[in-house]
């Protein structure tokens, strides 16, 4: 198990260099929450971005077999959360967009980092984020994820109500690996052959132009 305090934070997965960058992560999830594309884009698309195919000389890097590749996604997105959540309510509280400045001023604030130029790792972010102290942005995420109850006065129920209205996001089902993930998987092993398959193209037509030049 990962322990931030005794570890450092991950740069690959099983000897395959991924992206880490906080900004990363975000995308991937609202790939994993975008509606309009199907299972497989929204996979195929979250394992290009979190994959590095080139080095620093632009040499072409080696990729996983898709399952890894897979594996190695959900291992990005939850395993820096080493804490349980069996059987509770996974309706969506935040939304990236919507709760961009609330979340940008309280790390602002609270930690004193300008999510518009700082880098940080993802896990680095996600931790920070879930244990920020009381700010808009908690408010907020507790009048979404607050049930309504008849312990509540009729004031009270009435006041929620309306600010879960005010603050309400629409609700996507998230990706999940079941049936479909073993066409999601097909398709990936295609994008990478067919991106290998480029890249050797693209090699000796560079090739072929040098030869033509000297």
């Amino acid at each position: 198990m990962f322990n931030i305090m005794l570890d450092r934070l991950p740069t690959e997965y099983e000897g395959y260099p991924i992206d880490t960058d906080f900004q990363i992560g975000i995308q991937i999830m609202q790939v994993l929450e975008d509606s309009e594309l199907s299972q497989q884009e929204q996979i195929g698309q979250a394992l290009s971005l979190l994959f590095i195919t080139e080095d620093e000389d632009g040499e072409s890097l080696d990729l996983p077999d898709a399952q890894t590749a897979v594996d190695c996604l959900t291992w990005f997105l939850s395993a820096w959360n080493h804490d349980k959540h069996g059987g509770e309510d996974k309706d969506k509280v935040t939304d990236y967009d919507i709760d961009q400045w609330r979340i940008y001023s309280a790390f602002r604030q609270h930690y004193g980092i300008n999510l518009h130029t700082d880098a940080l790792h993802f896990w680095e972010f996600m931790a920070l984020l879930t244990t920020l102290p009381e700010c808009a942005y908690t408010r907020v995420i507790d009048i979404r994820s607050k049930k309504l109850d008849g312990k509540m006065s009729k004031e009270e129920r009435n006041t929620y109500i309306k600010l879960k209205a005010i603050y309400e996001l629409k609700q996507t089902k998230a990706a999940e690996y079941t049936d479909e993930q073993k066409q999601a998987i097909d398709e990936y092993d295609a994008m990478i052959e067919e991106q290998k398959r480029i890249r050797e193209s693209q090699r000796l037509a560079e090739k072929a132009f040098e030869e033509m030049v000297r």
